[in-house]
C-alpha cells in the first residue's frame, strides 16, 4: 500500500484536488517500478485520482523497462477514500492539519456529509484489499497506490502502534502485508511488525 508519487506542496484547497505529478513524481515512479521483483506478478490497484492514476502507469512503465512480470493495472475506487465530499475533507484538513483531521475522523467526530466513518470505510476496504490477498497465489504482488489518509486509516486498524509513530506519509511510502499459509505478517520501513490477528478470523 503507498502514497502516489510526488505532487506540488503549499497548495490552495481547488489547486491540491486537481494537483497531478510533478516531473520528479513521475520519474520517481518510473524508478519505484525498476525496483519491483521482477520475478513476480504484479498487479497495480490505484485510485481513480489522475496523480494516483499516474503513479500507476509510471510504476508500470519501469517494471517493463527492465522485463518485470505485470499482471496489469486496475482501477480501484475505494482507493480513493471514505465517501464524502472531497472539497470539506481537503478544506478541513487544510485548516486544522492532517493529524488532527485523521483523529477526529478516528474518534468519529466529522459530519458525515463531509466523510462517511471509519469503521463504514474499513468495512468496504477490506474485502478489496485482505480478501484479494487471501486468494493470492505464492508469487503475485499487488500494489495499491492511494492517498496518505487511505494509508493512515488502513495502518492504524492493521497494526497496534501507528500513534506512537505518527501519521505522516511520504510520497510513494507506505505499508506491506504478507501471507503466510496460515497467519499474515506486516512490514514498514524494512522491519516486520505484528498485524492485529483477529481482523482475520
Amino acid at each position: 500500500m503507498v502514497r502516489h508519487s510526488e505532487r506540488p506542496e503549499d497548495l490552495d484547497v481547488p489547486t491540491t484536488i486537481m494537483a497531478e505529478l510533478t516531473e520528479h513524481g513521475h520519474d520517481v515512479a518510473v524508478e519505484f517500478g525498476r525496483r519491483l521483483p521482477r520475478n513476480w506478478s504484479i498487479t497495480i490497484f490505484h485510485s481513480p485520482h489522475v496523480r494516483a492514476t499516474q503513479t500507476a502507469e509510471r510504476i508500470s512503465d519501469g517494471l517493463l523497462e527492465v522485463g518485470g512480470n505485470l499482471n496489469r493495472i486496475e482501477r480501484l475506487n475505494v482507493l480513493l477514500g471514505g465517501r464524502g465530499s472531497i472539497e470539506k475533507i481537503v478544506s478541513m484538513a487544510h485548516d486544522v492539519g492532517f493529524d488532527e483531521f485523521y483523529h477526529r475522523w478516528k474518534q468519529h467526530q466529522l459530519p458525515k456529509d463531509t466523510l462517511e466513518p471509519i469503521n463504514d470505510y474499513l468495512d468496504r476496504l477490506t474485502p478489496q484489499v485482505i480478501g484479494r490477498l487471501t486468494q493470492a497465489d505464492k508469487n503475485d504482488l499487488h500494489l495499491h497506490v492511494t492517498h496518505d489518509i487511505v494509508i493512515a486509516a488502513s495502518r492504524g486498524w492493521l497494526f497496534d502502534n501507528i500513534t506512537e509513530e505518527g501519521l505522516y506519509v511520504p510520497f510513494l511510502g507506505g505499508y506491506g502485508i504478507a501471507r503466510t499459509k496460515d497467519t499474515f505478517f506486516g512490514f514498514k520501513g524494512g522491519q516486520e511488525v505484528d498485524v492485529v490477528g483477529e481482523l482475520f478470523v
